[in-house]
């Protein structure tokens, strides 16, 4: 692993108590000697600098990008064999519908591309991918062309699942399976019944929660929707609080 320590440029900062804590914590969880052995990297996101010590900071995130190219070994693939990829992510746009996103592990992938995908039972299906598009920072560009080692992000195939495989026509051959985690969190997500229902949000209706939480599960896969103990609640379930306070934090910027 690498450590990275964030916000090294805050007044109370406490650089050095954060790198033994997480010792510790590697240590408490059976960490082997090699993983205990981690690099270190200081960092101020905000201001875009790093540093192997962070009280000699680099003037860019430079530290950062070598220690990951230095430690973290490249993907296994193949360029030159008949396409296979694996769908690890999804995503949703109300224009194009269900979005993957996964590695090329072999050959190359363009967009209008016939292509089969083979889901986790071993169940074979024909489709094409209309859009591929790459990676720029946190923006996603359409691309002529991807090829092998690659992470991009495609369209036009519905019903894609975590795990699926899409490959060429001519080689047919699934990846193995991966392993979602299960949740271990719950919380009950209800309308609004305080004194100052309705004053704030532009969704508050029983319906819209429902709606939301069901667009919310097409790509959010660890997450788990029940109905609850009445008509108006619903348990969520997620993998920890982080999990479900993302979700939460983007409904109340949506204006639930």
């Amino acid at each position: 692993p690498i450590v990275v320590i964030n916000k090294v440029d805050r007044p109370g900062a406490r650089p050095d108590w954060v790198v033994d804590q997480v010792f510790d914590l590697f240590d408490r969880l059976g960490a082997t000697e090699q993983q205990l052995d981690f690099p270190v990297i200081y960092a101020s996101a905000i201001q875009g600098i790093a540093g192997h010590d962070h009280e000699d900071m680099a003037p860019d995130m430079q530290p950062l990008f070598e220690t990951v190219v230095a430690k973290v070994p490249p993907p296994q693939v193949n360029s030159d064999g008949p396409l296979q990829m694996q769908i690890s992510a999804l995503d949703y746009s109300s224009y194009v519908g269900v979005i993957g996103v996964g590695r090329i592990t072999r050959g190359k992938l363009a967009p209008n591309t016939q292509v089969v995908v083979v889901d986790t039972e071993g169940a074979t299906r024909k489709g094409r991918v209309l859009q591929v598009m790459g990676y720029l920072g946190l923006e996603r560009l359409d691309v002529d062309n991807a090829e092998a080692g690659d992470i991009v992000c495609i369209t036009g195939i519905e019903g894609l699942n975590i795990s699926d495989t899409l490959c060429d026509p001519s080689l047919v051959e699934a990846m193995p399976p991966l392993s979602v985690d299960e949740p271990t969190v719950s919380m009950t997500f209800q309308v609004n019944d305080s004194p100052f229902a309705g004053k704030e949000g532009k969704y508050v209706t029983s319906r819209n929660i429902k709606e939301r939480l069901e667009r919310e599960l097409i790509h959010n896969v660890a997450l788990r929707v029940e109905p609850g103990d009445s008509p108006d609640k619903f348990k969520v379930s997620g993998r920890g609080e982080l999990h479900l306070s993302v979700l939460i934090e983007n409904m109340r910027r949506e204006g639930f």
